[in-house]
C-alpha cells in the first residue's frame, strides 16, 4: 500500500503565525485610535460659550455626546503604542491626559461624554473583517 507523507517545518509554521498575529494586532490597535480621534470631531449640542481667550464661540458637548474639541489637546494624545513587556500581539491605545478617563466616565460633578468605548465598538466591525481577510 502506498502512502502520501509530506514534512513541514512547524517552527516555520510557528514563526508565520506569530508573524502574521503581530502584523494583525498593530492594524487594528492603529484602526481603534483612528476611530477614536474620528469620535472627537463634527459638532455638538451642549451650553455655547465664548472662549475668554480667543473670544472665539465654543459649543460644548451635552450630556452623552462625545466631548467638543476646544484645543485638540485630547485628540492629539490618544496613541497607540506595543506592550512595553515585550509581547508581540498586545497593543495599547489610550491617551496620557488625566481627564480622559472623566470625561469618558463622567464624575459626580459631570455627566459621561463617552467617546472611548463608543468608537472602540463602532470600530470592531471593521476590525473583525479586516482579520477574516487577512486570515484567507
Amino acid at each position: 500500500m502506498k502512502q502520501v507523507r509530506s514534512t513541514f517545518n512547524l517552527d516555520q509554521v510557528i514563526a508565520d503565525i506569530e508573524s502574521h498575529t503581530k502584523v494583525n494586532a498593530k492594524k487594528a490597535a492603529f484602526k481603534a485610535e483612528t476611530a477614536i480621534k474620528r469620535q472627537l470631531t463634527g459638532q455638538r449640542s451642549g451650553r455655547t460659550y465664548k472662549v475668554s481667550k480667543s473670544g472665539e464661540v465654543h459649543t460644548a458637548s451635552a450630556p452623552g455626546e462625545s466631548p467638543a474639541v476646544l484645543s485638540g489637546d485630547l485628540r492629539a494624545s490618544i496613541t497607540t503604542a506595543p506592550d512595553p513587556k515585550g509581547s508581540t500581539a498586545l497593543y495599547y491605545v489610550g491617551s496620557d491626559k488625566d481627564y480622559a478617563v472623566y470625561l469618558e466616565k463622567g464624575t459626580k460633578y459631570m455627566r459621561p461624554r463617552p467617546y472611548f468605548e463608543k468608537a472602540i465598538k463602532k470600530a470592531l466591525n471593521d476590525i473583525r473583517k479586516e482579520l477574516a481577510r487577512s486570515m484567507k
